[in-house]
């Protein structure tokens, strides 16, 4: 095992901290008792510095419950390996737990859906998350350490997983929680609604207990961290506090219960138990954050992702002392269907209300200032930190360049607003890249002092930075095909009050231009013009059928 601390540090010209700060530590295990050492302070991304059966009763046979803070009833223990929700454990080949746990949370989600279709391909996820061939991407080599926030990149990024007998990805992930070690229930609620939650720990060897089936580590039992990927699948808060006997015994009973990708190394079969007071577990002073995958869908050929950055959020984004801000990318919903379905976005700001836009542009080819054009998609409130999915309405847009908005308010919790960019990243110590985005300007946008600001001229000029960044907000399409109904504008081959409702945006230029076919379905008295007479003329036919 061995581990890399990495720092990064980015100031604004009057050297105060403008962007949130990302480092977290390299997951490069290998089963091994031998590490490198790191003693460092770290500064996150989360703006912190500093098959054989467990020896208990399943939880189909013990039903005693818990009542956790929310008031919701926990059972003592749970195992989504006893309910069949786990696939073989696996023998990691290279340094790639960090692609295996989060592998293995997603097969036990499918598995848990009755959506399993294959175990799936670490090779893709590894190739994906390596330098590509123009330099750019997550600069490390294929079969060495990782970070399980390339998962989820690849996941909402919809370039997998897939099987190596079924290349394609069939699932699209379009919503992750993010957890630390301070969320216990909410952890417990995750891997009963979702099978398994994806987490990193220290894996010394001092904590190791004599028969590999527990671990524990207290706080200061080493300065020597050896980053390691598992995913949790259950837990037990009677697991008696004597069954670790490594370098310390924590105070109380309580373990999570967990699936490893070093092959069937024990009596458990390759799971083990780590005490719910294992110091570096789940811990953002040193690991990026645990995630469930909350929510995805099937993938069909008429579903196209909108994305202007395909690796997810590196960063936080957030503007000093800012309790509100509305944030922008451009797309062209010419080239895969202008269907809207879903907007999915990251952010760190849970507890906030956020409320989606579609946004005309100007004639700067920028969204439009003028709120009056705006389109309200959505609204909603943030109930965890991660990539939130907004599945609204289906609403038919121009299909031309548009902006969606997302405009996070903060107010309501007291702390500074934010949204995920895809930044790069890079080595305090070794001044090497760690990570390598891509940016273009025209395609993410900040309002900044009264200002509509093209997020790499604010890069640029705020920062002295010439990458950039690009916002993570992505749109989720239906294409729908031309149909000669009479009155279905929004082509959802059905004439109801949308279409009347999709006229009347139309007439005030929220949807400034319609597709010759869609044109011609809305002229429903056929003079010639599409006007409030047609969206009179349909009102009267839903209401009297004539």
């Amino acid at each position: 095992m061995g581990v890399y601390i990495i720092f990064l540090y980015w100031y604004n010209k009057s050297m105060k901290k403008h962007i949130i700060i990302f480092t977290t530590i390299l997951i490069i295990s290998l089963m091994t008792l031998s590490g490198f050492s790191a003693n460092a302070a770290v500064v996150n991304k989360y703006g912190t510095t500093v098959d054989k059966h467990p020896d208990n009763e399943t939880s189909q046979n013990k039903q005693t419950q818990q009542t956790d803070s929310d008031g919701d009833n926990l059972p003592v223990r749970y195992s989504s390996r006893d309910l069949g929700y786990t696939t073989t454990v696996k023998s990691q080949v290279g340094l790639r737990c960090w692609a295996y746990s989060s592998l293995s949370t997603y097969e036990t989600l499918l598995l848990k859906d009755n959506l399993f279709y294959g175990d799936l391909n670490v090779d893709t996820l590894d190739v994906w998350g390596s330098v590509r061939d123009n330099g750019l991407g997550w600069q490390r080599e294929i079969l060495n350490g990782g970070y399980t926030s390339i998962a989820t990149g690849f996941f909402t990024s919809w370039s997998g997983p897939d099987t190596e007998e079924d290349p394609v990805p069939r699932y699209g992930t379009t919503s992750v929680s993010l957890y630390n070690k301070n969320e216990r229930d909410e952890i417990k609620r995750a891997v009963m609604r979702t099978g398994a939650v994806t987490a990193n720990y220290n894996d010394n060897s001092l904590g190791k207990s004599e028969d590999s089936c527990s671990f524990y580590l207290p706080e200061k039992a080493t300065t020597s961290i050896s980053g390691h990927s598992i995913s949790i699948i259950g837990w037990d808060d009677e697991y008696s506090k004597e069954n670790f006997t490594g370098c310390g015994m924590p105070e109380n009973d309580g373990a999570w219960f967990c699936k490893n990708s070093w092959g069937d190394y024990n009596s458990l079969g390759g799971y083990f138990w780590i005490s719910y007071e294992d110091y570096f577990l789940l811990n953002p002073d040193y690991f990026d954050e645990g995630f469930s995958i909350e929510k995805y869908q099937q993938i069909n050929d008429n579903d196209h992702l909108y994305q202007n950055e395909e690796f997810g959020a590196t960063y936080e984004f957030q503007q000093e002392s800012a309790e509100k801000q509305t944030f922008f990318n451009v797309f062209d919903f010419s080239t895969h269907g202008n269907t809207l379905d879903k907007v999915v976005f990251e952010t760190l700001s849970a507890g906030a209300d956020y409320n989606i836009y579609y946004v005309p542009l100007d004639d700067g080819d920028k969204p439009t200032q003028n709120r009056s054009k705006w389109m309200k998609l959505s609204e909603g409130t943030t109930d965890y930190r991660g990539y939130i999915c907004d599945d609204f309405e289906d609403v038919m847009v121009a299909s031309k360049k548009a902006a969606i908005a997302v405009e996070i308010d903060t107010s309501n919790t007291g702390t500074q607003c934010g949204l995920g960019v895809c930044e790069w990243l890079r080595s305090e110590d070794t001044q090497e890249m760690i990570f390598l985005n891509e940016s273009k300007y025209g395609e993410s946008f900040i309002e900044y002092n009264g200002q509509l600001v093209d997020l790499k001229d604010y890069y640029l000029n705020e920062l002295n930075d010439d990458i950039g960044a690009t916002f993570v907000i992505k749109a989720v399409t239906n294409k729908k095909t031309k149909n000669d109904i009479k009155g279905d504008v929004n082509i959802d081959e059905k004439i109801d009050i949308n279409d009347v409702t999709f006229i009347q945006l139309h007439l005030v230029n929220k949807i400034p231009d319609l597709a010759d076919y869609q044109r011609e379905n809305a002229d429903f008295n056929s003079d010639g013009v599409v006007n409030i007479n047609d969206a009179t003329a349909i009102q009267i036919r839903l209401a009297t059928g004539y």
